[in-house]
């Protein structure tokens, strides 16, 4: 008989347990994350991403072929507008514009040397005018010399123009002369040296690019060349704020407005679709850039200033209507519709509907999708330290 009242009591505590699990596990409450409503900006952005490059630069190529004899600078070096950056062998421009000198020269003595028998002929054509009028002259003789004369003056017309083309080319020995010499256009930094002495640069003609020679920049400027998709270019408008991304400082965005929007699409490589070259001035900043480097952009296309905003992954959309589930102060959640406006991609703007410092429930998904009004929950311990 004991042994059957020991047992009965062992099935009843049994029982009773697993009513009980069931009872708690029914009224287990659900673990959530919630923030406060603040007031703050936020901004409505596009994503692009492109390579920095200076603002002002000049890429220096040669106009002239030839073998490189000095080069005098380093990359990275500064120079002054005006210093020698490298020259070329002139020995071969230099017999060039001597050959020249001496063409110009002989033609000047070819002039004297008409002149000289010009006059001659004008001398004898008076004094056989002289004796003609007196009738001793012979008038062949006057023709002959009259004829003389006209041709002395064609000849010395003649080399007067080989004297302009002599001129001409001495000039042009001489700008290929000074062409040899390259020296720096602007004050600035030397952001690539693309040549060694000994080399030999080709010359720029009209399909054929000069040598890459060296590319003088103004390192107070930096541009973000940035590439923006043709399904976002209607958004982008001059004197836009911008946040660039530079590789060297990923979570440290530098400032840029948007000084030059392209107006012909390209192909993105890679991709099928078209994008728009779009520049981003960045402000003046201590950190080091060097052009070249790939970057990313968040232009902000629209700005709420001062509003109400909390974390997007609030939201919840039910219909056609947007809620949150708001945290009383019993710790039971409400349902409270929504009036949002522009949002980021971490942030929603609302408009109505919630209070500066409201508590919101923001995560995680599957407790949120459970919900209903008036439920209780359990803030999350890391959530509490956080507000």
């Amino acid at each position: 008989m004991k042994k059957a009242i020991i047992i009965t009591l062992a099935i009843a505590a049994f029982i009773a347990l697993i009513v009980s699990k069931q009872i708690s596990g029914d009224k287990k409450q659900p673990e959530v994350n919630i923030a406060h409503i603040e007031l703050g900006n936020i901004a409505d952005s596009i994503m692009a991403s492109g390579n920095l490059v200076f603002n002002t630069q000049v890429q220096l190529r040669s106009e002239v072929t030839g073998r490189v004899d000095k080069v005098f600078v380093e990359e990275g070096q500064s120079v002054k507008q005006g210093d020698i950056l490298m020259r070329l062998d002139t020995t071969a421009f230099e017999s060039e514009v001597t050959r020249n000198k001496a063409l110009l020269r002989a033609t000047e003595i070819e002039i004297k040397h008409s002149q000289i028998r010009l006059v001659n002929f004008e001398r004898q054509l008076k004094r056989q005018k002289e004796l003609y009028d007196v009738g001793l002259g012979n008038e062949e003789a006057y023709e002959n010399l009259a004829s003389a004369r006209d041709l002395a003056k064609i000849d010395i017309e003649s080399r007067k123009e080989s004297f302009n083309q002599a001129h001409a080319s001495l000039q042009i020995a001489q700008d290929r002369l000074n062409k040899s010499v390259f020296k720096a256009p602007m004050s600035g930094l030397l952001a690539s040296v693309n040549i060694k002495e000994g080399e030999t640069v080709i010359a720029g003609t009209t399909n054929i690019i000069g040598s890459d020679l060296m590319l003088v920049a103004d390192p107070s400027a930096i541009l973000a060349e940035l590439r923006v998709d043709e399904t976002d270019i209607a958004s982008i408008k001059l004197h836009q704020k911008a946040n660039i991304y530079a590789a060297a400082y990923p979570n440290n965005p530098f400032t840029g407005t948007v000084i030059n929007i392209g107006t012909s699409a390209k192909n993105q490589p890679g991709s099928q679709g078209l994008s728009f070259k779009v520049k981003v001035l960045l402000d003046a900043t201590d950190r080091q850039l060097y052009a070249g480097m790939s970057c990313r952009a968040e232009i902000a296309t629209s700005v709420a200033e001062n509003g109400l905003k909390l974390p997007i992954e609030a939201i919840q959309k039910q219909d056609d209507s947007t809620f949150v589930w708001r945290l009383n102060n019993d710790n039971s959640v409400s349902k409270v519709t929504v009036t949002v406006g522009i949002s980021s991609d971490i942030e929603q703007a609302i408009t109505e509907g919630l209070n500066e410092g409201d508590k919101i429930v923001i995560g995680p998904a599957r407790p949120i999708s459970t919900l209903k009004e008036g439920d209780t929950v359990k803030v999350k311990a890391a959530a509490k330290e956080n507000n």
